[in-house]
């Protein structure tokens, strides 16, 4: 599924999910207790009860950094 600024996210096993820029994992997703959202530098972490709501926090984080790095 693609996502706003070049974002695709895909299914890796059927509990985990990887944010990819281009050729670059941007951020992982994990179904442990809750969805675990983990930047691939370690700037962005979450909690969620839903796959959407992690995702939705990794997006609008990898927007605002596209935007001040100006890409």
């Amino acid at each position: 599924m693609m996502h706003q600024h070049n974002l695709t996210w895909r299914q890796d096993t059927e509990t985990s999910w990887s944010a990819v820029a281009g050729d670059r994992v941007v951020a992982r997703i994990s179904l442990e207790r809750q969805y675990e959202l983990t930047s691939a530098d370690g700037a962005v972490r979450g909690s969620h009860s839903a796959l959407g709501s992690a995702q939705a926090q990794l997006e609008a984080w990898y927007q605002w950094e596209s935007s001040v790095d100006g890409h």
